[in-house]
């Protein structure tokens, strides 16, 4: 079943924001939001909990990556979160950018 966030919460911005921005630290989704880094660790470790995010510790910061798209949101937004979850679809078909660049430029 899948997770459903509003999408007002803290936790689907973090999930939008993963979305569109990789590799990024936890301090860095911090600042894009405008919060705090322990309300972002906090909602980071929930979503890692239900295993929506990955989390690789280093010893200043924490890299985050998404670990599922077992996720759906709700609230005023829906259609264009309707569009963030076709390029996350699309990103798991195709390859990435550096493998598509790779022949043009070797």
């Amino acid at each position: 079943m899948a997770h459903i966030f509003d999408t007002s919460s803290l936790e689907a911005k973090i999930i939008l924001l993963l979305i569109e921005v990789y590799p990024i630290t936890n301090k860095d989704i911090a600042e894009y939001l405008g919060t705090s880094t322990r309300k972002v660790d906090a909602c980071l470790q929930t979503l890692a909990k239900k295993g929506l995010v990955n989390l690789e510790p280093l010893p200043d910061t924490n890299f985050v990556t998404l670990a599922s798209n077992n996720f759906q949101f709700k609230g005023k937004e829906t259609e264009q979160l309707k569009k963030v979850q076709e390029k996350l679809k699309k990103r798991k078909e195709f390859k990435t950018p550096d493998e598509d660049n790779s022949a043009m430029y070797g």
